[in-house]
């Protein structure tokens, strides 16, 4: 059995009480700004903001409702006690909108949170929060993510991703995950990497310091993709600067990631090309110097296609 979609006037409900309830976040702002743009979303809305203040007119006993004026209907009734529970407590429009910060190909993002903590989040990503009174979680979907996280021991920051949680309470950590892994690198503090069981205890799987990073396979919180190892911290979340290092990864994994960072695509047309594995440092904010870097370690050369380039021996 599937919930009913909102009625045009319990919507208008709920984002009367969220303009009532103070300064929307950003988020909050561009999808209210969404919604009121259809015209009778914003007479739906003009209604309960005219049915309020005849309410009020009624509790200070300042006068009477205007004769002419016509009986609403009984959605708009309804939509009416849902103000009154909305401004109590937000209602179900608070509940279940948790902002969603997503970038696209070539975009990186930036955004303080709620809490003071700072995420910023690398090309192709998405990932959802909810900043609580007594908890702070974040849900990486996909893609690559670095968290400052300002200190808060009474209410750790969490971090779901796939089957693992990451549980910090003042640190900076990176998480990134990209083609069936996850990986958690530390820059400061340490983090707990856990198995995620909704309603069971957490089952701390390896606890990672500053300096280090660990990988998981991403079906699996058990399945660890070798042991925990020493990075330096330069390189957590060098990729804020346009810089990826790749450390014995398939030709095929470097190419699948530079195509998140550019709208013209590089190809390979060889499968032997693919599998070959490379350690290489790219600045990605030159597409062309990183194509020719790329080349020159494979000794391959660009050719131009219709979609971008394609590397060939």
């Amino acid at each position: 059995m599937t919930n009913a979609k909102p009625s045009r006037q319990d919507e208008a409900a709920a984002w009367f009480a969220a303009q009532r309830a103070g300064v929307m976040l950003v988020e909050q702002r561009a999808a209210f700004d969404e919604w009121r743009a259809d015209p009778r979303n914003q007479v739906a809305l003009d209604a309960m903001h005219e049915l309020w203040g005849e309410l009020a007119i009624l509790k200070d006993g300042r006068g009477t409702l205007p004769k002419s004026r016509k009986p609403m209907p009984w959605r708009s009734a309804l939509g009416a006690i849902i103000v009154v529970l909305a401004l109590a407590g937000w209602g179900w429009f608070s509940v279940s909108r948790e902002p969603l910060i997503a970038t696209s190909i070539g975009q990186q993002r930036s955004e303080s949170l709620p809490d003071g903590s700072v995420v910023a989040v690398n090309v192709d990503s998405k990932l959802t929060y909810r900043i609580g009174d007594e908890d702070r979680s974040v849900k990486l979907d996909d893609g690559e993510a670095a968290f400052a996280v300002k200190s808060d021991p009474k209410r750790p920051f969490v971090v779901h991703a796939g089957p693992l949680l990451i549980r910090a309470v003042g640190t900076s950590f990176n998480v990134k995950r990209r083609a069936g892994f996850i990986e958690i690198a530390v820059s400061e503090g340490n983090v707990e990497v856990c198995a995620f069981a909704s309603g069971r205890p957490l089952d701390v799987l390896v606890n990672v310091g500053a300096g280090y990073r660990v990988r998981f396979a991403d079906g699996s919180s058990r399945d660890l993709l070798g042991p925990v190892e020493a990075v330096p911290v330069t390189q957590v979340s060098e990729w804020r600067m346009r810089v990826v290092t790749y450390d014995d990864a398939t030709v095929q994994d470097v190419v699948d990631d530079f195509n998140r960072y550019f709208d013209r695509k590089l190809l390979l047309d060889d499968s032997r090309l693919a599998t070959q594995r490379v350690t290489v440092r790219l600045q990605v904010d030159d597409r062309d110097e990183a194509v020719a870097t790329l080349a020159g370690l494979l000794g391959a050369h660009a050719r131009p296609s219709t979609e971008g380039e394609v590397l060939a021996r």
